[in-house]
């Protein structure tokens, strides 16, 4: 008799994942144990365990589909003018909608990311859309750009924060028009202190921020 080969693993190892990211989504990275994984899949336990050798590696793999998707959703930014306005909305709208992807990506647990370090380290293309359209639309130089840019991304943290924990929500009108105004006192203290304030300019840059972004047109 010939070697008898081992039964071919009925589910994939992109599936058990796929099915335990569900599982994050719903009730949270603690929420993801070995059996209601296998319940996610309608078998045991056992096919986990062909995969992985243990709930921590699963665990880990959950956490690498979770930031590839938030970075995979905040990329899409630079589609957009302002591409500056539209990353900070999709922070705060990334988090409403997937508030347990979002909570173990930057407010829990031992693996949870630095806010600015995610954003400086993955995101250094669109870093650079966003610092030349705040160069061109508001007059101001890269450094002073890029300090806009951090203040935004804390400001967008804190929102996101509150919308996560349940204290508060926002309506994206709302979210837009929170942006633009800190967006535009940033702007209009570094003018003042530079000398360079221009009623009619200023008044310009607050109709061109209170729409809200726009997909850019293909040429």
């Amino acid at each position: 008799m010939g070697d008898i080969m081992p039964p071919k693993p009925k589910y994939k190892k992109e599936e058990i994942v796929a099915a335990a990211y569900r599982l994050m989504k719903e009730k949270g990275i603690d929420g993801v144990v070995a059996r209601e994984v296998g319940k996610c899949l309608g078998t045991t336990t056992a096919p986990i365990f062909t995969y992985f050798n243990g709930m921590d590696e699963l665990k880990a793999e959950v956490y690498h589909m979770a930031s590839t998707n938030c970075y995979e959703y905040l990329k899409e930014s630079a589609e957009y003018f302002p591409a500056f306005k539209e990353f900070g909305m999709r922070w705060i709208r990334f988090a409403k909608e997937n508030p347990r992807v979002y909570e173990l990506l930057f407010l829990t647990g031992n693996e949870k990311m630095q806010v600015m370090g995610f954003i400086n380290e993955d995101f250094e293309d669109l870093i650079k859309v966003m610092r030349g359209e705040l160069e061109r639309t508001f007059d101001i130089p890269g450094d002073e750009a890029d300090r806009l840019i951090k203040d935004m991304c804390m400001y967008a943290q804190g929102i996101a924060a509150i919308c996560v924990n349940g204290i508060g929500d926002f309506t994206e009108e709302e979210i837009s028009e929170s942006i633009s105004r800190i967006c535009l006192s940033r702007v209009l203290g570094y003018q003042f202190m530079n000398g360079a304030v221009e009623e009619e300019k200023m008044r310009g840059m607050m109709s061109h921020m209170k729409a809200l972004p726009h997909k850019k047109q293909e040429n």
